[in-house]
């Protein structure tokens, strides 16, 4: 395991170097972890068998298994840390609730339209393919490579054993529709006016270009919340998820050994279950205040960046060759609803900066978080539009519902239902837009230009 860490790390570091020196890499905003996988897959197992991947006694690479393992340490790390400024939901309603009601909305609405394409026009022009497959487009457009593979790992267990693969192949090219579809988006948005803080497209900082920040503007990254006399904090912080983690195995191989109803929890969730149990108990010993939420948060992001390397590049390319049809098919329909929410129902919802929080969530709902954010940027250099802002006040409760959906969707679907999750979350989505519309407003399409940051 050890060995095949250190291979996917040099290909990590290789890529970064690649992607600070290579003009169109960074044009395209391409991750690095995308490009590693990409390079180990051409040069691994699944392509050119170059680099000595650990194989096990079946000939499989083994680090198929590591992203279902990987994502149990990103989840502990969720509600892990301090949180003594969360706002309650009350009070981040009044302060950002078009941007709760619309990224939540978006999220669920494209588990609940993916599944009703499916049941309409995928299933019937694909009869090999069912309600699982098509689950797999939200999990890796909306919920990228880490979602892929907590829905995955679950519908494998159900008997899907390809979810996985199909899930990673849909994240990497909501990856790539984030980019590509985000930078079209952006020109366009800035010839007809829509824009409220540039007049044109601008070009990323050098730093967020290259992937590269001058030592001269960088910024601390995490607290210092234990005495290395004692122990260091970055040991203190891992310690505390791998712990998580362990307790997720141990809650799993006690259910599992008991019995009952409880024995489908996933992995995934036991480890939030765990993480925010353990967050608990040092915060009545009084010493949860020394858990920073910043510094789980970067272990998070490390460990998704392995997933993300380890994912792309044991991808089975022979499963993607054999659903390709469905694939592009089911792709081209996430990429339309990405497209449709920003362009019409974003507009109609936001008080104000309506492009720019749009594009933002178009990052997230085709790509990851960072994307969004990569996009935004363009758009809003100096984040005078308070996206970012007003998503972090709504990230927590999000956060809850995805957890619940995730537990429980991938099953349901699993028993083979399409129509009815499908109509039950898209019911949902559009309500949550109603509620919306009725207590923050309702806006019509507006396509005069206005003042940099003028509000509807």
């Amino acid at each position: 395991m050890f060995l095949d860490f250190a291979l996917i790390s040099g290909l990590l570091v290789v890529a970064h170097l690649l992607r600070s020196r290579i003009r169109l890499f960074q044009a395209i905003l391409l991750p690095t972890p995308i490009l590693a996988g990409l390079i180990g897959l051409a040069a691994g197992p699944e392509g050119l068998d170059l680099i000595p991947f650990a194989r096990d006694e079946g000939g499989s690479p083994v680090m198929r298994r590591y992203p279902g393992e990987l994502v149990i340490l990103l989840f502990a790390t969720l509600f892990m840390g301090s949180r003594a400024d969360e706002p309650g939901l009350a009070t981040m309603i009044r302060s950002a609730g078009d941007t709760f009601f619309y990224n939540l909305s978006a999220w669920i609405g494209q588990f609940g339209l993916a599944l009703l394409f499916a049941g309409a026009v995928l299933i019937p022009l694909f009869p090999q393919v069912g309600g699982p497959f098509a689950l797999m487009l939200p999990s890796g457009f909306a919920g990228g490579h880490g979602t892929a593979t907590a829905v995955g790992s679950i519908l494998a267990g159900q008997g899907h054993e390809n979810a996985m693969a199909i899930g990673y192949t849909f994240a990497t090219i909501g990856l790539l529709a984030a980019v590509l579809g985000g930078v079209a988006a952006i020109n366009l948005a800035t010839r007809s006016g829509w824009t409220r803080l540039v007049a044109t497209p601008r070009e990323l900082p050098a730093d967020l270009r290259r992937g590269l920040i001058d030592p001269a503007g960088a910024r601390h990254v995490a607290r210092e919340t234990v005495s290395p006399l004692a122990l260091e904090t970055l040991s203190w912080h891992l310690g505390l998820v791998l712990l998580a983690y362990g307790a997720a195995h141990a809650v799993s191989w006690t259910l599992q050994s008991a019995g009952g109803h409880f024995t489908a929890l996933p992995m995934f969730a036991l480890a939030v279950i765990c993480g925010a149990v353990l967050q608990k108990v040092l915060d009545g010993v009084g010493v949860g205040r020394h858990v920073d939420r910043q510094t789980m948060g970067r272990l998070g992001s490390s460990i998704s960046d392995f997933l993300v390397a380890f994912g792309v590049a044991s991808i089975p390319l022979t499963i993607v060759a054999d659903y390709a049809a469905p694939i592009l098919v089911m792709s081209a329909f996430g990429f339309a609803h990405a497209a449709l929410i920003t362009w019409w129902i974003a507009r109609r919802t936001f008080h104000n900066y309506w492009f720019e929080r749009g594009i933002f969530t178009f990052g997230w709902t085709t790509g990851v978080v960072a994307m969004g954010i990569a996009l935004l940027r363009v758009v809003d250099p100096e984040l005078k539009s308070k996206t970012l802002d007003d998503y972090g006040l709504a990230y927590l409760p999000i956060a809850i519902v995805e957890i619940v959906v995730l537990s429980t969707l991938p099953l349901w679907v699993a028993g083979g239902a399409v129509w009815q999750p499908g109509l039950l979350l898209t019911g949902v989505a559009a309500g949550l837009l109603l509620v919306s519309w009725k207590t923050i407003g309702f806006f019509p399409a507006d396509p005069v230009v206005r003042r940099a940051g003028e509000s509807r």
